[in-house]
């Protein structure tokens, strides 16, 4: 079975994602008001995917890769299109998210190597 974790436009990084610390989910967002009496009434707006991830990149031409990937994908008003799993309904979704990524590196100097770590907030539009 193949599944796709996180596909950004037609590229799949389901091998880059960190898929054991994966947390999307598709979650109600509501508002919430009290009333005169302090009943607090609840009015669902709407369903949207929302979650976090990490993806790791072991050396510079991926890491490179995917920074052209971002650049090359990326909407006028600042979203992406992406194809990922949510775990709370099973189901792999294509939709529009705007991504908050947040990066951190591993060097191992003698031996020239890296791991670069990417921290994956995404909400969907």
């Amino acid at each position: 079975m193949s599944m796709i974790f996180f596909k950004i436009g037609s590229t799949d990084l389901t091998a880059n994602a960190d898929i054991q610390n994966y947390k999307v989910n598709k979650v109600d967002e509501t508002e919430d008001w009290t009333d005169g009496n302090f009943i607090v009434h609840r009015v669902f707006k709407r369903t949207r995917v929302k979650g976090s991830f990490k993806l790791g990149f072991k050396n510079s031409t991926d890491w490179a890769n995917f920074q052209a990937l971002l650049r090359s994908a990326i909407n006028a008003d600042g979203y992406y299109s992406v194809t990922l799993y949510v775990n709370n309904t099973g189901t792999e979704e294509t939709i529009n998210v705007y991504l908050e990524l947040t990066n951190s590196d591993k060097w191992d100097l003698v031996n020239r190597r890296f791991w670069r770590v990417v921290s994956v907030n995404l909400v969907q539009r």
